[in-house]
């Protein structure tokens, strides 16, 4: 996905750090006001020397665009038309993006500025990979446990009941129910990473049908497994999740109802 939004200032401590200061035209969100305001994150840290980013041609440090594909390196264009990929210490261009559009989204000032609209190419539909890699495994094995074709053994059950208990059915609870530190991304993220290592695991000492289903749905989403924060990008979800983040949490589910189903025998689902 492409981002591209104006700012007014864009500042740093040298160490990483990062300030920054959002210009909006009300007159591009239909406000019949007109003009524009700016919005700002959070200031740096006490003490911290606040160095501004600015245009190596013509020294400008107000007005610059920022535009990238998320993963890729930032590129900063300026009013004068000069645009460079700028390297600041302490972030390589790649984290500069992520952290200017996360800044940016965080200055949200309500429904009157839809930030969607920073996206380029705002209308394209976040692929879900994840869920289209396991989706084959599931539909085979739901198809067999709703025909009768595949029971579950009593030691099937044993194992399939360990794999949900292990994973304390936080994918069946709603976000409200839960507490505050397992609702960021970063809790949920290390959800995903346990409960692919305990299915794993439990694909080996399963064996037989339910040890191949569960050790190809692991191999399907081992990719989930390699997820780090800074590859969350931001976007619109029905759950409110990033994207990537939200397909793993939905293909990994998917899994779950299955085990569900042959651990519980109701397979009408």
């Amino acid at each position: 996905m492409t981002w591209k939004f104006a700012t007014s200032r864009i500042g740093h401590d040298g160490a990483g750090a990062l300030t920054l200061e959002v210009c909006h035209r009300r007159a591009d969100y239909g406000n019949r006001f007109g003009g524009m305001f700016w919005l700002s994150s959070p200031p740096l840290p006490v003490q911290s020397p606040e160095l501004e980013v600015f245009c190596p041609v013509c020294t400008a440090d107000r007005g610059l665009t920022v535009s990238g594909v998320w993963g890729g390196p930032a590129q900063l264009t300026c009013v004068c038309g000069h645009s460079w990929t700028p390297h600041l210490p302490g972030l390589t261009p790649e984290l500069l993006l992520r952290a200017l559009v996360r800044l940016a989204l965080s200055s949200n000032p309500g429904p009157g500025v839809p930030l969607w609209r920073m996206r380029a190419d705002h209308d394209a539909e976040p692929p879900t990979p994840l869920q289209q890699t396991v989706r084959p495994y599931l539909v085979e094995a739901g198809r067999a446990l709703n025909r009768r074709e595949w029971v579950f053994t009593e030691d099937e059950g044993r194992v399939a009941a360990d794999v949900l208990t292990r994973a304390g059915c936080t994918v069946y609870r709603n976000v409200s129910e839960l507490p505050v530190e397992e609702q960021s991304d970063e809790a949920r993220l290390a959800w995903v990473r346990d409960n692919l290592q305990v299915l794993e695991d439990h694909s080996r000492a399963a064996g037989g049908r339910l040890g191949t289903f569960m050790s190809d749905c692991a191999a399907a989403l081992s990719p989930a497994a390699a997820l780090t924060m800074d590859d969350l990008e931001p976007g619109t979800t029905w759950s409110g999740l990033p994207p990537v983040l939200d397909d793993a949490l939905r293909a990994l589910g998917a899994v779950h109802v299955v085990l569900v189903a042959g651990a519980t025998g109701d397979v009408d689902y």
